[in-house]
């Protein structure tokens, strides 16, 4: 069974910083701009960064403390229409990503070995480890960097 590296744990922690990077400079109104059909702006994707973090620090502790639990789904576009994303506070939502986060990498690096093990079930995507989960979320952080990134380059063209 994989077991997070020391790197990997780091890799995930960093993902606030590099997005608050990543939006250095860029004022209001560009953050609020969708250079693409059907996706979000940068200002949503960072709301969206809180909220999901928010459920994978639960999903998480819920797999470490509660041996084979049920890990609910959510509906992230429902949760962007009707929690005002376009309105929250997204210098509130990048700290509280990056809070969460850095909570979660502390707690990882405190595991031994066996607990990337314990295993819990997700309702769509059936029986998952702790590793599995937290892969989830290090691929989930660098997705949406790279779409911030993305939406960046179109609105500086």
């Amino acid at each position: 069974m994989p077991v997070a590296t020391r790197e990997q744990i780091e890799q995930y922690a960093a993902i606030p910083a590099q997005v608050a990077r990543t939006i250095e400079g860029l004022t209001e109104t560009q953050l609020q701009q969708t250079p693409f059909d059907g996706e979000w702006n940068i200002h949503e994707v960072i709301i969206h960064l809180a909220d999901s973090e928010a459920v994978g620090f639960w999903r998480l502790r819920k797999t470490l403390a509660e041996r084979d639990s049920i890990l609910a789904v959510y509906d992230e576009d429902a949760w962007s229409k009707t929690l005002f994303y376009r309105q929250q506070d997204y210098r509130l939502a990048l700290q509280l990503f990056a809070a969460l986060r850095a909570s979660s990498a502390a707690l990882l690096e405190l595991l031994p070995s066996e607990s990337w093990e314990l295993t819990s079930t997700h309702a769509e995507r059936g029986k998952l480890s702790l590793y599995d989960i937290f892969q989830t979320y290090v691929e989930h952080g660098e997705i949406h960097l790279q779409q911030i990134e993305r939406i960046k380059q179109a609105l500086t063209q």
